[in-house]
């Protein structure tokens, strides 16, 4: 009786050459793909970061409680302004003894009370300017519209380059691992129309092969993760050695995140390719019949 198990592992230990070599394959490419979507969280993380920075400091005049509060209503309401964070002169007077370690409790308080607002990378910068200004409350705007500006068209670049990067590359992972996946049915293409000429079920044949894809794409993702997690280690500890802030420390319930994801898409794969793929791999192909020639019996007639 043909049992899809045994059949798997028989497969395996007959083309031991073939397994290994699909094997050292898809663990290259899943290197690859955990470090891609490694890069991806992280630059998301920094892309965050940079949009954060993207604030002015407004500057009002001195008011009561009820005209603070009707003030942040209004600017919440401006086109292109995400968030507002009040702070009072006060406080400010308070941070800036801090920094400078000294006590200016004596002195007379120069500082102004101030909204920091953080602006949309969509927004209209010179428009928020203007719209801005317009307000009797503002004494002051601290505004870097050139840098604001150049951090938004930046952070639409980054948009752009993660979206089409990332369905590049998955197409591409998802074709490579395809091909090696499917590559031992497409090579016992023979030996399976004989099974199933036999009476063995293309179903029973197609859980064969997946089983063996399925082995090959575990074994392949956990070797995989396992260099890439050192590989990751090296990456993250080098640049935060040059500070650049792009890349922090992941939690391991990212780096899970990262593993479940990219086997997820090596099963889904290998599913798609066995069971809808290689569908026509799994049927016998009806023989073509060549009809009888009339001609001999009419010349027969004739006769």
């Amino acid at each position: 009786m043909f049992s899809p198990i045994q059949e798997t592992f028989r497969n395996i230990s007959k083309e031991k050459g073939l397994f290994f070599s699909s094997l050292i394959s898809l663990i290259t490419i899943f290197v690859l793909l955990d470090t891609f979507i490694f890069g991806v969280f992280n630059l998301n993380d920094f892309k965050a970061k940079m949009e954060n920075s993207n604030q002015a400091i407004v500057y009002v005049k001195t008011m009561t409680e009820d005209e603070i509060s009707a003030f942040q209503g209004k600017l919440l309401k401006v086109n292109g302004i995400q968030t507002i964070k009040y702070v009072s002169k006060e406080s400010a007077l308070q941070l800036l003894e801090k920094e400078l370690k000294v006590d200016l409790s004596d002195e007379e308080n120069p500082l102004q009370d101030s909204f920091y607002v953080y602006i949309d990378k969509n927004s209209n910068v010179n428009a928020l300017k203007e719209e801005l200004l317009k307000n009797p409350e503002v004494t002051e705007l601290d505004m870097r519209t050139q840098t604001i500006e150049r951090t938004n068209q930046f952070s639409k670049n980054l948009d752009k380059l993660v979206l089409f990067g990332g369905v590049g590359s998955i197409i591409i992972a998802a074709i490579l691992i395809m091909n090696i996946t499917s590559f031992g049915v497409r090579l016992r293409r023979r030996e399976i129309r004989d099974l199933v000429a036999t009476g063995v079920s293309g179903m029973a044949i197609k859980i064969t092969y997946f089983l063996e894809g399925l082995i090959l794409v575990l074994f392949s993702s956990i070797i995989g993760f396992g260099i890439f997690w050192k590989l990751q280690k090296f990456i993250v500890e080098g640049i935060n050695l040059l500070r650049s802030g792009i890349i922090g420390n992941s939690t391991d319930k990212e780096l899970l995140g990262i593993y479940l994801i990219s086997l997820l898409v090596g099963v889904i794969i290998t599913f798609f390719s066995n069971f809808i793929g290689l569908h026509g791999y799994y049927r016998v192909k009806d023989k073509k019949v060549k009809p009888v020639s009339n001609n001999k019996n009419t010349e027969n007639e004739k006769k």
